[in-house]
């Protein structure tokens, strides 16, 4: 998964069925920051989401 991960933001794990935030500080080092699984109500997702926008 890291290495696809280009620049921060909100990225899909469809391996682990979540959603993820990560961190880009350089090409090399990316940074999970958090994730939420896809069965969390809407209300968390757009909390989630929002903490990150």
């Amino acid at each position: 998964m890291e290495r696809f991960i280009t620049k921060s933001g909100i990225y899909q794990n469809l391996d682990k069925r979540r959603w993820e935030y990560w961190l880009v500080l350089s090409k090399e080092r990316k940074v999970l920051v958090s994730w939420l699984c896809w069965n969390a109500p809407k209300d968390v997702y757009d909390n989630w989401v929002g903490s990150y926008s």
